[in-house]
């Protein structure tokens, strides 16, 4: 009967967690926000709907190992290269900057170092999974705060297991058991966790491989999940967590060839499950707590949007980037992390936190979380208000006029009627190269001060500017330029770019590329030439090749292109089917089929002349593949030989009639599937 009990509460949790989830997906507030207020109504302090908390929340542990599998198995080290500067240059201070703060804030209130250490440890993480999600919707991953961003969050998903490491150091009992029952502890646990990565290199790589080998998807699940659970209850007899067993399994996992497929089986679990996680964290929330003590709530929130918020921007700032980027970022950053949660767990187990103290954490929490993407959205329009402070102006135009300053001048013969490239993304790199290889002069605007020093050692025009300035552009020679290309992938920076180019110089031509069809009509009001919507030239090269497969009059297809191009794409943004000018049917008239001479055919030794396939069926042979060589319109004297493959044109009818005349033992199937139309 307690089975049954627990499926209850199990369905009520889902069911409850479903709703508010997709309540919230309608108010665009990110799902991690619905499970935890999914959790507060079920829980004790909404409407007690679960009585058997503790084994939701033994479920919910394993979707905490799940889910840390998976972290270590996306990570990857060319993936540490490519963000490794930005992690070291803007990642670490914030990480140092957001641990020191409030370890030194609440030193004296919570009257020892170990919890005060603990709290900046749970202030430094940030949401992942509500970053990214929020990023990925609005197309700006690709852009420099988006990457600043990412880049930030994978090494905060790195120093988790670092945190983990580090909470059985910092509890009350671990000064009791002396130095050396703590570096003991610790030896151990680090012998396991090397004993652990060798084992991985050496051990598991064999076994994984006979798995594979068997092709039985169940004996592959079977074995990954026996060794992630392997590994997690490894680690938490070495008195580490499960967690961080689960991670090193991952990651031993992820420089494997089968570390694709491993993600792919895993992640229906890891999402389940983890959802159940956050569910129980809102189950611990209490209501009453949070209106005695709304002040405090309020406060600490305050005190954690400004304290992130400056931890990111500020090193963005001084490591070059600019004023609007560094304010993007920070606001990105600015909340709770989810993984902060499960070191909330651990810290309660291991004495750091208070009943009360945890109370005010998770509180904090949930509404930095559910503030993010009005801080997202709110970005822009801070960063421009920001701007506008005298004391910021004056610091942002000094910086900006001693960078000028300091670029090269452009030689004058290669200033007049050249290109300005905004953004040298992938698009930006691919237009150069093009510009290069037919000596059309060119100047790069670029916004990341690491690819301007490294594009500046090959020889590359390239400038660190901010497109949407005004004296960026008059120092990259905007008034004698013939063409302006915007190719960054920030949509509001788009507009401003577009905006200050047609503002400085009317005549110039104004080319800009968007993710989102509703800014071509926006970016034409502001005085943009030509847009250029990133997944239409997609669809026009796709149904290009499609088409012409279908053998489509090529004139047609090209004709079909210009009609979308020249009107600004209005034929695909329109709901309705795209019409080809064609007087006859895809599916009908004639085609092309080749067939091949078997050495029994009554063909062999014939030439085409005596075959008399024309008069016979009404077929004509186009081509004649004799081995390696293609004999096109071929001599009526050539004689056919047996491995001789006949490529004919005709009706279907017509070619049924040539299979029997030249190999009359092969049973022909249904002509709907094997004739390709030329129509």
């Amino acid at each position: 009967m307690e089975h049954f009990e627990f499926l209850y509460d199990l369905l009520i949790v889902y069911a409850v967690a479903g709703l508010v989830v997709f309540a919230f997906q309608r108010m665009h507030i990110p799902p991690v926000v619905g499970l935890l207020v999914a959790g507060l109504v079920v829980g004790p302090s909404g409407l007690g709907l679960v009585g058997d908390q503790e084994r939701v929340q033994l479920l919910a542990e394993v979707g905490v190992v799940v889910l840390l599998f998976t972290i270590g198995l996306e990570f990857s080290l060319s993936r540490l290269k490519t963000l490794g500067r930005e992690m070291l240059a803007i990642g670490v201070p914030q990480v140092v900057l957001c641990v020191a703060v409030p370890t030194l804030a609440t030193r004296w209130y919570l009257g020892a170092w170990g919890p005060a250490l603990f709290t900046g440890m749970l202030v430094a993480m940030s949401s992942t999974a509500v970053v990214l999600k929020i990023l990925i919707e609005r197309g700006e991953v690709g852009t420099p705060h988006g990457k600043i961003a990412v880049a930030v969050l994978l090494l905060q998903d790195l120093l988790v297991m670092v945190f983990m490491l580090a909470v059985p150091l910092l509890s009350p009992e671990a000064g009791e058991a002396g130095w050396e029952g703590v570096l003991g502890q610790l030896g151990l646990g680090i012998g396991v966790v090397f004993g652990i990565l060798i084992g991985s290199q050496f051990v598991i790589p064999p076994i994984l491989l006979r798995v594979v080998q068997t092709r039985n998807r169940e004996l592959f699940l079977i074995f990954i999940f026996l060794f992630c659970i392997g590994m997690a209850t490894l680690t938490a007899w070495a008195g580490l967590s499960l967690a961080l067993g689960a991670f090193l399994a991952g990651l031993a996992i992820s420089e494997s060839e089968y570390a694709h497929q491993t993600l792919a089986e895993v992640l229906p679990f890891r999402d389940t499950l983890s959802s159940l996680f956050f569910v129980s964290v809102g189950m611990l929330l209490d209501l009453q707590f949070l209106a005695t003590h709304l002040p405090l709530v309020s406060a600490t929130v305050v005190a954690i949007l400004a304290l992130k918020f400056l931890a990111v921007a500020m090193p963005s700032w001084l490591v070059g980037y600019p004023l609007r980027t560094g304010t993007l970022v920070g606001l990105s950053l600015a909340q709770i992390g989810e993984f902060s949660f499960v070191l909330a767990n651990r810290g309660m187990e291991a004495g750091l936190l208070s009943s009360d103290d945890y109370q005010a954490f998770l509180a904090s929490a949930v509404l930095t979380m559910a503030l993010t993407p009005i801080l997202i959205a709110f970005g822009p329009m801070a960063s421009t208000g920001l701007e506008r402070i005298p004391a910021i102006q004056h610091l942002s135009e000094k910086r900006r006029s001693r960078r000028l300053a300091d670029e090269p001048a452009l030689p004058t013969e290669s200033i007049g009627d050249h290109v300005i490239i905004a953004g040298f993304g992938v698009a930006g790199r691919n237009l150069s190269r093009v510009l290069q290889g037919v000596d059309i002069p060119y100047v790069i605007l670029e916004m990341n001060p690491d690819s301007v020093r490294r594009l500046r050692g090959q020889g590359q025009p390239i400038f660190y500017g901010d497109c949407t300035k005004a004296a960026v552009l008059e120092h990259a020679g905007l008034d004698r330029a013939k063409m302006v290309v915007v190719v960054i992938s920030d949509p509001d920076a788009t507009r401003r770019a577009v905006r200050m180019a047609r503002f400085l110089n009317p005549n110039v031509y104004i080319v800009a590329r968007v993710h989102d069809i509703e800014d071509i009509d926006e970016l034409r009001r502001l005085g943009a030439d030509e847009v250029i919507p990133e997944n239409f030239v997609t669809s026009i090269e796709l149904f290009d090749r499609v088409l012409v497969e279908y053998q489509v009059p090529r004139n047609l297809i090209l004709d079909l292109i210009d009609r979308v191009r020249s009107d600004q794409y209005q034929i695909l943004r329109a709901a309705r089917p795209v019409r080809l000018d064609m007087p006859f049917s895809l599916a009908e008239g004639a085609g092309v089929e080749s067939c091949l001479i078997p050495e029994q055919s009554p063909a062999i030794d014939q030439s085409i002349a005596e075959l008399r396939l024309r008069s016979l069926s009404g077929a004509t042979i186009l081509a004649i593949r004799r081995g390696s060589t293609d004999l096109v319109n071929p001599d009526p004297e050539i004689r056919l030989r047996g491995g001789d493959v006949v490529v004919m044109f005709g009706e279907r009818s017509q070619l049924d009639l040539a299979f029997t005349l030249l190999a009359p033992e092969t049973d022909l199937p249904p002509p709907q599937g094997r004739h390709r139309s030329l129509s």
